[in-house]
């Protein structure tokens, strides 16, 4: 079976996302309409932009490839991750080529619902536009004409019949982690990470605001090891929110896409975004033992559940929530490791590669009879 992606991805994402689709069925053949080349996959085919292509501009270009791959004569599937562009150029494609659309809303109900708040999205045409709501109704518009939606919990799901959605149509499949790669601790490995954040430096991940929460943290214990994985458009306000809080000494901040080391170091996974689906980041680091603590948006109750194997704050818990939140588990041992555990067996039985690889199988049988 061929299904055509389009998408822009990092490659941690990309590995969830393309890994247990491809180890679902022996027969399926990606190609991956993306503005970049990713990592070497077996039976995956990237497309991009290069030559005289590139003369269209960096969307419409990735555009007229998609439409060149889907009128492949063996493109089964079309499939989009993320609704603005991605959403709206795989329904168009596949409505001229008539194959079935798959679209699946990696950020939660924000992939529709967006104008209220831009801070929820991290889309860089919504951001910039001058006419939001415009933007949603035109997101609406293609969802409904996707033949199904995936969406990463019961949050989103409601929210999309809410919108007039079918519910034959919703599907809830989300990221899953890699349990080879995420993986608890050896006997001789330490967790001398008090505290991980695995966070974009983008303003719906709030930086300086998690900033604070370390700051005020380190007050309290002065030799507190914090640990930021990431990156992004923030980076120079962030560089000085970190020297002006004098957090030098205790936080490293680097960017890497092998998180899984720091995570088995970790203690503690700290996220105070405005908005989530399902954080990937969250899943990967619950795997390796980390107990997370975060804020309350999208999908994230889907997988965390206060006093169970975390703990969720409010979207208006203060700074001093996420302080007292945090020092409680660094002060109590005993309750941080069993909410280690049951972090660690969530994801085994519920958010690892085998539970999507089952799922895909029932999808796809749906389309196309496939080896298994």
């Amino acid at each position: 079976m061929r299904i055509v992606i389009t998408t822009t991805l990092n490659n941690n994402l990309f590995h969830a996302k393309l890994t247990p689709l491809m180890q679902s069925c022996p027969d399926i053949e990606l190609v991956v309409v993306s503005d970049r080349a990713g990592n070497n996959y077996e039976r995956v085919t990237w497309v991009y932009p290069k030559g005289k292509i590139t003369i269209f501009g960096r969307l419409f270009s990735r555009f007229l490839l998609l439409l060149k791959e889907a009128f492949h004569k063996d493109t089964k599937l079309i499939m989009a991750y993320s609704l603005v562009p991605h959403g709206l150029f795989a329904v168009i494609a596949a409505k001229l080529r008539r194959v079935p659309v798959f679209l699946h809303f990696i950020a939660g109900p924000a992939e529709l619902h967006f104008a209220h708040d831009l801070r929820v999205t991290d889309n860089r045409i919504i951001e910039n536009t001058r006419w939001p709501k415009m933007w949603e109704k035109i997101a609406h518009f293609f969802t409904l004409r996707a033949d199904r939606v995936f969406v990463p919990g019961s949050v989103t799901q409601q929210s999309l019949l809410n919108d007039g959605v079918k519910q034959e149509r919703i599907s809830i499949l989300h990221s899953t982690a890699d349990l080879d790669k995420y993986r608890l601790p050896r006997e001789d490995e330490i967790r001398d990470i008090d505290v991980i954040v695995c966070a974009q430096l983008r303003e719906r991940k709030r930086p300086l605001f998690t900033l604070d929460v370390l700051a005020k943290l380190i007050k309290k214990h002065p030799n507190l090891k914090a640990c930021w994985l990431g990156d992004g458009v923030m980076h120079d306000e962030f560089e000085r929110g970190i020297e002006e809080r004098g957090l030098r000494n205790n936080l490293q901040w680097l960017e890497t896409d092998n998180v899984a080391d720091f995570f088995k170091r970790s203690k503690l996974f700290l996220l105070c975004s405005v908005n989530e689906g399902l954080s990937l980041a969250s899943l990967e680091s619950m795997a390796c033992g980390v107990v997370p603590i975060v804020a309350r948006c999208g999908d994230m109750e889907f997988a965390i559940q206060t006093g169970h194997n975390g703990v969720i704050l409010e979207q208006d818990a203060q700074i001093d929530d996420y302080v007292l939140a945090v020092q409680r588990l660094l002060e109590d041992e005993q309750a941080r490791i069993k909410l280690s555990e049951t972090a660690r067996n969530e994801i085994v039985s519920q958010h690892s590669f085998a539970s999507a690889e089952q799922k895909w199988r029932d999808i796809l049988a749906q389309i196309s009879p496939i080896k298994t």
